[in-house]
């Protein structure tokens, strides 16, 4: 019996290991049965706006009325922004890099240079992401599924 417990208690320490070190992005999750393009795939729209860490969704929202992001499967995404003053649409194509903990998005414009998010946390029905812009500001924003 005590050969017995002492399995159950190497394994259930093994397997604790094993669940912790899963966890691939900074935020979780930890499992998820879900691939990483399925869990990116789908319509979201801004939740949290963040620079260098101070929540700034407020001002975001004095410029930016609302916006839907579509990410497909196959690697193609639309972006539509509604403005105080006007709106404005963008389609391209996405990959995942640097071992999917970043995505590269490329519009389809002519002359359009690739913008790379460094993915913070990935679940089906939430998504973050952190954009280094060329100030050094750190820009992070919170999806949530439509």
């Amino acid at each position: 019996m005590k050969k017995i417990t002492a399995i159950a208690v190497a394994a259930m320490l093994v397997g604790s290991v094993v669940l912790t070190s899963c966890k691939k992005y900074e935020e979780g999750p930890a499992l998820t049965l879900l691939t990483k393009k399925a869990r990116v795939a789908g319509t979201w729209e801004l939740e949290a706006y963040l620079v260098d860490g101070v929540d700034k969704t407020a001002d975001y929202r004095t410029l930016v009325t609302s916006e839907e992001l579509i990410y497909s499967k196959e690697g193609t995404y639309t972006s539509s922004y509604t403005f105080v003053i006007g709106s404005d649409t963008d389609a391209g194509s996405w990959e995942f890099i640097n071992d999917k903990l970043e995505i590269k998005s490329l519009s389809n414009d002519a002359g359009a240079t690739p913008d790379t998010m460094v993915i913070v946390k990935l679940k089906s029905k939430e998504m973050w992401v952190k954009e280094k812009t060329p100030g050094s500001t750190v820009e992070e924003m919170h999806y949530k599924a439509k």
